[in-house]
């Protein structure tokens, strides 16, 4: 069952909208002072690591060449690439339907959620 034009505009929105939300969000906590500098650095550079990932395990996916590793993909977005992650899995429309692998990847999402929260409480990430 292929999706329909409709539904892929609305994802390709649903992710773009994401993106310069967290975007945004990552900016007003350097606005506010609320984590250290280079940490926007470190951030967009595994981002953009996980997003061009996403893009080489598709591509090989189609001409059937050697595949990234699931658990390599689902380690960047744990490292902090998840918000790229998410974006590629709907503008590529990689892995997003593949139910096992979903599951590990919001399993890893809470992960670093959680692990960013308890960095920030332990005084880790003050600037």
């Amino acid at each position: 069952m292929q999706p329909t034009a409709s539904a892929f505009r609305f994802s390709l929105k649903f992710s773009i909208g994401l993106f310069v939300l967290l975007t945004l969000w990552l900016l007003y906590l350097d606005w506010q002072l609320l984590v250290p500098g280079w940490l926007k650095y470190v951030f967009l550079l595994i981002n953009a690591v996980t997003l061009f990932g996403y893009w080489r395990d598709k591509k090989a996916a189609e001409q059937q060449a050697w595949r990234t590793q699931e658990s390599t993909l689902l380690l960047l977005g744990l490292a902090g690439g998840w918000p790229a992650a998410f974006v590629a899995q709907h503008w590529f429309r990689h892995k997003n339907r593949k139910v096992s692998f979903q599951l590990l990847f919001w399993l890893t999402v809470l992960l670093n959620i959680f692990a960013c929260y308890s960095l920030r409480l332990s005084g880790w990430l003050v600037p």
